[in-house]
Formats: C-alpha cells, sequence, structure tokens
C-alpha cells in the first residue's frame, strides 16, 4: 500500500511542478531544491514500473504491457490535439508530428516507458549483466547529451535525451533489478547523499546558465530515486478501497486539460489550479471505478 500512496504523491509533484506555482518568489535556492524533489516523480515512477514489470516479464506478458501504454499514448494525444486543436492547427504539421514522434506534451511518459520496457525485455534475455551493463551506457550517453546542451556545446533537442531509452530504461533497469534480488545498503545513507549531490548540481546549473532551461536529468538522482523507493516501501500504510495507482495515473495524464482549462473559465490562481489539478482527476477515476464496481454487483 505504501507504493500506491507514493504513487499519487509523486503525481502531486508533477502538477506542482508544471504549474509553476511559486517558482517567480522562492529565489534560485529555492529553485534548485524545488527541482531536485519533484523531479524525482518520473524516475520513482519508472523504478516502481520496472519493480512489477518483473512479474509481468516472468509470465511472458510484455507485449500486452508494450501494446496497453501505446494505446493510451495514443489516445490521450488524440485527446490533448483536440483540447488544444486552435494551437496545434496553427503550427506547422509536421512540428505537430515530429511531436508525436519523440513524444507528446507530458505524456512523452507513456510512449518512452513502453520502449523502455522493450528494451529491458531484450537485455533480460542476454542475462543480468547485460542489463546492468546497458542501463550503465544508455544512462551515460544521456547525461553526456544533456551536459553538452546545458554546456552550449550542442543544440540537441531535449526529446533526444529525455525519453525512453536514455533516460527511462536506466531507472526501469533499476526496478527490474531490486524485484529480482539486487540490494541497496546504507539506504537512508543513500538518499541523503543523493538528494545533497542533486540540489548542489542544481545550484551550479542555475548559477551558470540561468533557471531555463532546469536540468532534466541530475546525477545525484541515481542514488536517491532507489533510496526512496526501498525508504517508502518499508512504510506500513493502511489499506483503502481507494484506486490509488488508477488515481496517479488519471491525475498524470489528465492534470494539464485542468492547468491549461482553468484560465479559460476565469480561474488563474496557481494554488486553486495544483489543488484542482490532482483533485478533479482522482474523483474521476474514483467515480469511474466505484460505477464499475457497483455495475459488476462485486462487493468491496
Amino acid at each position: 500500500m505504501s507504493i500506491d500512496y507514493l504513487r499519487v504523491l509523486l503525481a502531486g509533484f508533477v502538477v506542482l511542478g508544471h504549474s509553476g506555482f511559486a517558482r517567480d518568489t522562492i529565489g534560485d535556492t529555492g529553485l534548485a531544491i524545488g527541482n531536485s524533489i519533484l523531479r524525482v516523480a518520473v524516475p520513482v515512477f519508472t523504478i516502481i514500473a520496472g519493480y512489477f514489470l518483473a512479474a509481468t516479464l516472468r509470465r511472458g506478458r510484455l507485449s500486452p504491457w508494450v501494446g496497453q501504454l501505446l494505446a493510451m499514448y495514443a489516445i490521450w494525444s488524440g485527446v490533448y490535439l483536440l483540447f488544444l486543436w486552435p494551437y496545434f492547427s496553427a503550427r506547422p504539421v509536421g512540428d505537430t508530428l515530429r511531436e508525436l514522434v519523440l513524444g507528446f506534451m507530458h505524456l512523452w511518459f507513456l510512449q518512452g516507458i513502453a520502449i523502455a520496457g522493450i528494451m529491458l525485455g531484450a537485455f533480460r534475455m542476454m542475462g543480468r549483466r547485460a542489463v546492468i551493463v546497458s542501463a550503465i551506457g544508455f544512462a551515460l550517453l544521456g547525461l553526456g547529451l544533456q551536459y553538452a546542451r546545458m554546456t552550449g556545446l550542442s543544440q540537441v533537442p531535449i526529446e533526444h535525451y529525455r525519453n525512453g531509452p536514455m533516460y527511462l530504461y536506466p531507472y526501469l533497469a533499476m526496478g527490474w533489478l531490486l524485484a529480482e534480488g539486487a540490494r541497496m545498503r546504507l539506504v537512508a545513507l543513500a538518499a541523503a547523499v543523493g538528494l545533497a549531490l542533486t540540489v548542489a548540481e542544481n545550484m551550479f546549473w542555475i548559477a551558470r546558465v540561468g533557471d531555463d532551461p532546469l536540468l532534466e536529468i541530475p546525477l545525484g538522482h541515481f542514488l536517491l530515486c532507489p533510496a526512496i523507493f526501498l525508504l517508502v516501501r518499508r512504510i506500513p500504510m493502511p489499506a483503502t478501497t481507494l484506486p490509488l495507482g488508477a488515481a496517479a495515473a488519471g491525475i498524470y495524464v489528465m492534470h494539464v486539460i485542468v492547468l491549461q482549462g482553468l484560465p479559460l473559465i476565469g480561474v488563474d490562481d496557481l494554488l486553486v489550479a495544483v489543488v484542482l489539478g490532482i483533485a478533479l482527476p482522482f474523483a474521476v477515476v474514483w467515480a469511474q471505478k466505484a460505477v464499475a464496481v457497483r455495475l459488476s454487483g462485486i462487493r468491496r
């Protein structure tokens, strides 16, 4: 249960980060700390996915898992194209098609994790060592491209390293390795060191290149994020009939509709936007699940 509660918290981090709440008032240090904490959402989500994907791979069910993710990506991309049609209809079609291929808006995560899952399935067939070596290799490649962009040595688009192979795959492999019996020693110390390294790196880049772009893949997250997963997994949490896991997914895919839609009806308060960006998708998922249970005749 602790992991499901964590999923909802991480989804809230995504909403808070995308809203830009308090970004202009917290100063460079606050921005470095906030970016360090909020950006754990995607890596920890991916570690959780890798942890549970291990059982899926053992059952030989990778294809349905990938297919469901890509179907969600296609459906929600269509929803956002319709919702933001005035914007997308006014830009070149080639730009939109390129974005759909490389990763559309925040939905890139669905496409990216499907690709990372295919990679994990392939490298897993070559053995555990192949998974470890490939994960390290793709992580280093992603970091290298990011640093080249941050230093101005290259104008590589962010989608060329913030994607399934170079960003998500190393974390998906981490989750799989943890499920397969890998151990991490001194977890609390790893979390503290990882957070300190992440904040320090964010402060360095903000001082050097400013707050745009903010660091996407901090090196310290490779310590901090698996440590967060392991620490939270130890915390006993109460059982609940609320669909926490589904709600977290719902918040992730739906929150941009709320954030983009509220100003259209005259709501410009960012705090209200954050609260509703979490609460409205949660309510939609809860209502859908409640109706499904009632129609099925199954008692909770």
